[in-house]
C-alpha cells in the first residue's frame, strides 16, 4: 500500500466515524472527541496538514451541535453507557436491570450454564432491541419504552458513565437550574467545550426542560405545570405504582 493509498484508507475511516449517526447520538461528546484524536494522529502521522485538520475538527464540532440539537427536540434517547431500572409501566413491577447494554433479570431465572447474563441490548439499522438469548425472546426499544412480551416497561435512568466515570443523576433542583443556565450561556456563546462538560449532567438528571413553557422566559412565570421554575420531575420509579 502507497502513501495516497494509506491517506484514502485513513481518511474513509474519519468520513465513516463521522457519518456513524448511532454513536454521534448515544455518545456525542465521545464522538466529537474521537473524531478530534483521529485527526490529530493524521496530522502527527503527516497525512493531512494543519488547515485540513482544523478542517476537519470544524466539521465534527458542527456534527456535535446537530445532534445535541436534535436531542433536544428528542431528549428520551437510550444510552448504551447508562444503568437502567426496566419497570413494568401498568403496576410498576421492576422487571431488571440495564447496565451498559446487559440485562439481568430482578429475579433469578434460569439462563443456561454458559451464560453470565440474562439478555443484551443491540443497536443496528433497524433500530434497538433486547436480545434474551435463553428464550430467544426479542424487546424492541423506542425511546426509554422497552416492548416486550405484549407489555410496556419504562427505563428509568439510574447512573451514567460521564468522563469515565460512573455518576448518578443530579436529583437538587437548585443544581440543575444552575447547569441549564450555564449550558443555555455556553450555548449563546457557542463555547463548545463548557457546553460539552454540563449537557451529560443536564440530559441525565432527575429533571427535565417543562414540555408546557419550554423555560422561556415569559411563559415560564406563568406555568402551572412547572410552577414558573422552567422544568419539572421526570417519571420516576414511585410514579409508575
Amino acid at each position: 500500500m502507497n502513501f495516497d493509498q494509506a491517506k484514502s484508507l485513513r481518511l474513509q475511516r474519519w468520513r465513516d466515524t463521522l457519518d456513524d449517526h448511532d454513536f454521534r447520538m448515544q455518545n456525542p461528546e465521545g464522538h466529537r472527541e474521537t473524531l478530534h484524536e483521529m485527526t490529530a494522529a493524521l496530522h502527527a502521522e503527516n497525512l493531512i496538514d494543519q488547515l485540513e485538520q482544523f478542517d476537519m475538527n470544524e466539521m465534527a464540532n458542527a456534527a456535535y451541535w446537530h445532534a445535541v440539537e436534535e436531542l433536544q427536540d428528542s431528549p428520551s434517547h437510550y444510552r448504551g453507557a447508562s444503568t437502567y431500572d426496566v419497570v413494568q409501566v401498568d403496576n410498576g413491577k421492576l422487571l431488571g436491570t440495564i447496565s451498559r447494554s446487559i440485562f439481568n433479570f430482578a429475579t433469578d431465572k434460569p439462563r443456561g450454564a454458559s451464560f453470565t447474563y440474562d439478555g443484551k441490548v443491540y443497536s443496528g439499522p433497524e433500530g434497538i432491541h433486547l436480545d434474551l438469548g435463553l428464550s430467544r425472546n426479542i424487546g424492541k426499544i423506542s425511546g426509554l419504552i422497552l416492548y416486550m412480551y405484549g407489555k410496556q416497561y419504562q427505563l428509568i435512568e439510574t447512573e451514567r458513565v460521564i468522563r469515565g466515570v460512573n455518576l448518578r443523576p443530579i436529583d437538587d433542583p437548585l443544581t440543575y437550574r444552575a447547569l441549564v443556565d450555564a449550558a443555555q450561556i455556553a450555548k449563546e456563546e457557542r463555547d463548545l467545550h463548557a457546553f460539552e462538560k454540563v449537557r451529560p449532567h443536564i440530559e441525565s438528571a432527575a429533571f427535565c426542560i417543562c414540555p408546557s413553557c419550554l423555560d422561556r422566559f415569559g411563559p415560564r412565570d406563568d406555568c402551572l405545570m412547572c410552577a414558573g421554575r422552567g422544568f419539572v420531575t421526570k417519571l420516576a420509579f414511585t410514579d409508575l405504582r
